[in-house]
């Protein structure tokens, strides 16, 4: 007779969490963050938030308590019938975009005035710059996009896009991001010399699973 206990399996609910955070710090530690270590505030502990870049990549999530992490994509943010969410986060659709960030990069060079965090939004891919888009109607197509695709980003392909869908995420009290507007801000000056790597972890961080309507 053997004395060995026989094995249990985990089906506590807590499990498909526990999966579903495995994965996505599996995720973080890739190719996204190249070096993890540069992704990290001096003013922030290793083992302050389940849901930061940190400590994620920390394994700080085997036993992880309260809300999921969660994270709205930019296109959640730029959408029309989604702009009444912008008014939980402080944050207007006109605010400047290097205002907020601190920064000075995110300027039009016809007009020498700074693109709103809307207009950030809608820097996707390689395309042809258009910095004098005019915003498409909501009142016309409530369901439509608040802002078209006005083609490159300044910095970095998609780096503002995700930046400003960051931000409102970090802002918004029922989004469980892991970081407050002021240190998502400071973490992109900080790693703008890393502009790629920041996207994409950046991206990784929008894409956890919106819990607005």
């Amino acid at each position: 007779m053997s004395d060995r206990t026989p094995e249990t399996h985990d089906t506590s609910p807590e499990a498909p969490q526990n999966d579903a955070i495995d994965q996505s710090r599996r995720r973080l530690t890739g190719a996204a963050l190249g070096v993890s270590a540069v992704f990290t505030l001096a003013s922030r502990p290793v083992w302050a938030s389940q849901c930061s870049i940190s400590g994620m990549v920390s394994g700080n999530l085997s036993a992880p308590k309260g809300a999921a992490c969660a994270g709205c994509t930019p296109g959640y943010w730029s959408k029309c019938q989604h702009l009444d969410s912008w008014a939980a986060t402080g944050y207007s659709p006109n605010d400047s975009f290097n205002t907020v960030f601190g920064v000075t990069q995110y300027i039009n060079l016809r007009t020498n005035q700074p693109y709103t965090l809307l207009q950030v939004l809608g820097m996707q891919g390689n395309g042809n710059c258009t910095p004098d888009k005019v915003q498409p109607n909501c009142n016309a197509k409530p369901n439509g996009p608040a802002i078209g695709n006005m083609g490159c980003d300044p910095v970095s392909v998609n780096l503002g896009f995700h930046a400003v869908a960051a931000l409102l995420n970090s802002a918004h009290p029922d989004v469980n991001f892991g970081y407050t507007p002021g240190e998502l801000t400071e973490l992109f000056r900080n790693n703008l010399h890393r502009a790629a790597e920041l996207k994409d972890s950046l991206a990784m961080l929008n894409e956890r699973g919106c819990p607005l309507n």
